[in-house]
């Protein structure tokens, strides 16, 4: 590398525009000719050297002494220049041949691709070096912020004054001298870092934490450097071993860029992605992650949070609260770099330890997940193409189970929102009451814009988007030109509230998904385009993937209501749209709760709102990559979320229909696990069209999700009220073992069952992972895989018939006993099974939570049951913690079974019966005992000797 490098050669940072440097290939730029006159000696007048000769001896041995004194001056200070500078230098350029590839941090910022711009950015460059930055950072450690003596600490934290080194050579236009840093210990386990602009109002995201200072149990340490600013964080218990680190060069804080390296102790890193097709443990290979929302590459969110595994094998998470277009790039270091176009710095570090306490920690900030009604937990179909009554009427009469109906643009007319085609849906109207009439529900796919064409367009309305001279902005979208409602003003919720009032006299909808809302256009911008010289529509830094932000959205200086920049609360557009409409529904829909599910979400976003990833394609890859997606979400806080079963579009081989099927009822048997399961095709309803044993394999599928709705329904009740995932990744789990840390073909469904699916064709022998723990083989009794001596792979054999799912020992899952085609009928009339999976130490622990499954407000009305299970190996027992008058279930215990005996069972009794029970059998281990008639609503006692 040594020869390649390069640093700059005069005074350190100068501008480098010598017309005589070499180009980024190494080579002299071009060097002008110099031009010499020819001089003839008649004509002229005597020069200089003739007029030196005519001069005395005396006078010629002063000039030339003089000249000597002159030259011996320049000399001096020459030398004295470059001997002042020639260390340093010498110091700069072996930092950058010190500085190893896989430890740089990209100093480029997309602007630079020669080697004289890196060069003016003081920054080193070396053009051989594959995979990694050409133009890094040097680690030179003088550059950036230094704390001030103003500053103050207190016992809730510190504020400190910054001010910048280095004033005349910044990084980047228009850097900030001076900035204000505020450190707060939030919580024992949270901290926060906010770092702005004291003499200039930025934009922040609005969201609120709840503070809750100790002081006096904190897990973390924190520590400042002060002649260059930055902070690094430990933990108390081990404060050698940091956890995030800033101190690296590279520190920017401009109008429209701001950027933070941070250094971690491992390159184990989750999140940041979205429904596109990143794996779940990040590459930490200089790879960008740009947060926009767009329609473009299917980043339809923006989530600026990460989970850390640390190479002791703790977890922490890190969020930057901030909303504007950034690039966070993966460092082998490892390193993150935070860099985004505008707002503050705001971070919350979220100190766990355990992958769990880190989501409950998150939840306590951002806030968590609400409590969606049970019927959203059932099976959903619909499509976009239906073309009369009779194809909507096809699916509600269809024998597999279902609780939803969606319905989406076929059914518009002219493609308006909020309107129905009754030319070709004459008898819609009584399909809904039928549907109503059969426990079913209708759910609207809708897009946040008003076509010009429409009735509900008001040019006179103001609560319209608009642009920087406060004209109503025109968009393109399919269908024509339109308008976007603002829902960044206060007028938009009523307004909203009233077209959904009339729309629902229209269509008894009862919930929505609100698609398009990154916002999407057809257009890039406005119609007619963006500004070309305003510095919001064309900002000097473009993100690695969206390189113009106007790319199928709105033009970056629209302004929304309150004088905000589309440019600074673009991605939270999703977010917002999900929160007013949010509201409107509960004006509407008054009687029960409602679903809204959101295309575009921000964290935060699954307070109000789950996601649905609609446009996936009919492959495996899709199929296998929808695992991905729904684990991150979950690790946003947003439960609520699926893929499109068998993919929005088809993407298998038209004449491969076998494979077709296969992968449906492999996805439909993956999907008895996702936390919302709908099937949403773009064309036809082909589904319908399997073969009968293709079809009966789909129902037996969804009739599985319908008996294991009592554990989903009860994670979903853990979700809303402690923060934790409904499904999670297996290194959740697992954090000791480092196996666990990339795997991302199964996961854990709760922490008692592991899924564990087939994702190819053709699978007759099936590798699943078994981590250190007791395994059950749902299917099979005698198949036990005792993870606790030989954790690791083991193949499975499987059929098409059988779903691959394991529970883990040490936990009892409720599941229904019998099946109804509605959630509904499944509440009220479905009795229960308890399955027993004993640990290794001959213990297993369960929950169940239940209400009626609509009402709203059923947890702080007190109208629930919860009930805790716990088992050994001598007895099962049930302790019902919480019983209110306001919940009536009548619903039984019928059927126990405990795995894991290592004792042989001859009697077993129930409560303080004098007679034993007489229905039961025990073979291998396994105890089943059945006819049972146990009132859920009250504790009991089963022993089994």
């Amino acid at each position: 590398m040594g020869e390649n490098i390069h640093q700059l050669t005069s005074l350190p940072y100068s501008n480098f525009e010598d017309e005589h440097s070499e180009d980024a290939d190494g080579q002299p730029d071009h060097v002008p000719n110099l031009h010499v006159e020819n001089v003839t000696s008649s004509g002229r007048k005597p020069g200089l050297t003739e007029k030196f000769h005519k001069l005395t001896k005396e006078k010629k041995i002063t000039i030339v002494l003089a000249s000597l004194l002159v030259i011996l001056s320049i000399f001096t200070i020459v030398y004295a220049s470059v001997e002042k500078h020639r260390k340093p230098l010498e110091d700069l350029l072996a930092k950058c041949k010190a500085v190893e590839k896989y430890k740089r941090i990209d100093a480029g910022l997309n602007l630079t691709k020669t080697r004289r711009q890196c060069l003016n950015r003081g920054a080193c460059w070396d053009s051989t070096a594959l995979g990694s930055p050409h133009c890094f950072y040097p680690f030179l450690n003088h550059r950036g912020y230094r704390v001030l003596e103003t500053s103050t600490v207190k016992e809730s934290g510190m504020e400190l004054d910054l001010e910048r080194l280095d004033t005349l050579h910044p990084l980047f236009e228009d850097e900030v001298m001076q900035l204000k840093c505020i450190i707060s210990y939030e919580t024992d386990s949270r901290l926060r870092v906010k770092i702005f602009d004291p003499k200039k109002d930025r934009y922040e995201v609005p969201m609120n934490s709840h503070h809750e200072v100790s002081g006096h149990r904190m897990q973390y340490i924190l520590s400042i450097t002060r002649e260059m600013f930055g902070f690094s964080v430990s933990r108390t218990h081990e404060a050698t071993s940091t956890i995030f680190n800033t101190t690296v060069e590279g520190f920017i804080f401009s109008d429209q860029l701001l950027q933070i390296n941070m250094a971690l102790s491992s390159s184990n890193v989750y999140g940041l992605s979205g429904d596109h097709k990143d794996g779940l443990l990040r590459k930490m290979e200089f790879n960008y992650q740009s947060v926009w929302a767009t329609s473009v590459g299917k980043r339809h969110g923006a989530h600026p949070f990460l989970l850390h595994v640390e190479k002791d094998g703790h977890a922490s998470g890190f969020f930057l609260q901030n909303s504007n277009a950034m690039d966070v790039i993966l460092n082998p270091y490892p390193a993150i770099t935070f860099r985004t176009t505008g707002g503050i710095l705001d971070f919350y570090i979220f100190l766990g330890p355990t992958p769990a306490e880190v989501m409950r920690q998150f939840a306590d900030k951002i806030g968590k997940p609400f409590l969606p009604p049970l019927w959203a937990l059932g099976y959903h179909f619909g499509s976009e193409s239906f073309d009369n009554d009779q194809d909507i009427g096809a699916i509600v009469n269809s024998s597999i189970p279902l609780d939803g109906v969606w319905v989406g643009k076929s059914t518009l007319q002219n493609d308006q929102e909020f309107s129905v085609d009754t030319a070709r849906f004459p008898n819609i109207s009584d399909i809904v009451s039928d549907l109503h009439d059969k426990n079913k529900l209708l759910l609207v796919d809708t897009r946040p814009v008003i076509l010009l064409n429409s009735s509900l367009y008001d040019e006179d309305a103001t609560n319209y988007v608009r642009d920087s001279s406060n004209k109503t902005i025109v968009i393109n979208v399919p269908g024509g030109d339109a308008v976007m409602p603002d829902y960044f003003h206060p007028d938009t919720s009523g307004w909203l509230q009233n077209i959904l009032t009339d729309y629902r006299s229209k269509l008894q909808f009862d919930g929505l998904l609100l698609d398009e809302n990154e916002p999407t256009t057809v257009s890039n911008g406005a119609v007619g385009g963006c500004s070309e010289t305003d510095p919001y529509d064309n900002p000097i830094y473009s993100l690695r993937n969206v390189r113009k932000l106007k790319t199928k959205t709105l033009c970056p200086s629209a302004r929304h209501h309150g004088g905000f920049r589309h440019y600074d609360v673009h991605n939270l557009c999703g977010w917002k749209s999900s929160v007013v409409t949010k509201v409107a529904m509960s004006k509407v829909i008054t009687e029960k709760r409602g679903v809204l599910l959101s295309r575009s979400t921000y964290l935060g976003s699954g307070v109000h709102t789950g996601h649905f990833i609609k446009e996936n394609a009919a492959t495996w890859e899709d199929m296998a990559h929808s695992i991905v997606a729904m684990l991150n979400y979950n690790m946003y806080g947003i439960p609520l979320v699926g893929a499109n079963i068998c993919g929005h579009k088809s993407g298998i081989n038209e004449d491969d229909k076998s494979t077709e099927e296969e992968m449906c009822v492999r996805w439909h048997q993956l999907a008895t696990f996702y936390p919302f399961a709908k099937r949403y095709p773009a064309i036809e309803t082909e589904m319908l069209k399997f073969s009968n044993d293709s079809i009966a394999r789909i129902k037996s599928a969804v009739e599985m999700r319908y008996k294991m709705l009592p554990t989903l329904y009860t994670l979903f009740y853990s979700a809303h009220t402690r923060g934790l995932p409904v499904v999670s990744p297996i290194f959740f789990d697992y954090l000791s073992d480092e196996n666990t840390l990339s795997i991302q073909d199964q996961f854990m469904f709760g922490s008692g069952i592991m899924v564990a699916p087939v994702l190819q064709p053709g699978v007759t022998s099936h590798k699943v992972y078994f981590p250190k723990d007791l395994w059950y083989d749902y299917y099979n009794p005698n198949n036990i895989i005792d993870g606790v001596t030989e954790p690791g792979y083991a193949d499975q054999n499987v059929t098409l018939d059988k779903q691959t799912y394991y529970a883990r020992g040490g936990h009892i899952i409720v599941t229904h006993y019998n099946t109804f085609p509605t959630t509904k009928e499944m509440n009220e009339k479905g009795d229960y099974i308890l399955d027993v999976y004993l640990s290794s130490s001959g213990h297993s622990f369960g929950e169940l939570y239940t209400d009626n499954g609509v009402s709203l407000h059923t947890i702080s009305h007190d109208q629930f049951l919860y009930v805790k299970f716990n088992a050994t190996q001598e007895f099962l027992r049930s302790e019902v913690t919480l019983r209110f008058p306001g919940h009536n279930n009548e619903n039984k215990i019928k059927e126990i079974n405990v795995r894991g005996l290592t004792n042989h069972t001859q009697q077993v009794t129930v409560n303080d019966s004098d007679d034993d029970w007489s229905d039961f059998t025990f073979k291998d281990g396994v105890l089943s005992v059945k006819s049972l008639e146990l009132p859920i609503v009250e504790a009991f006692m089963l022993t089994y000797r």
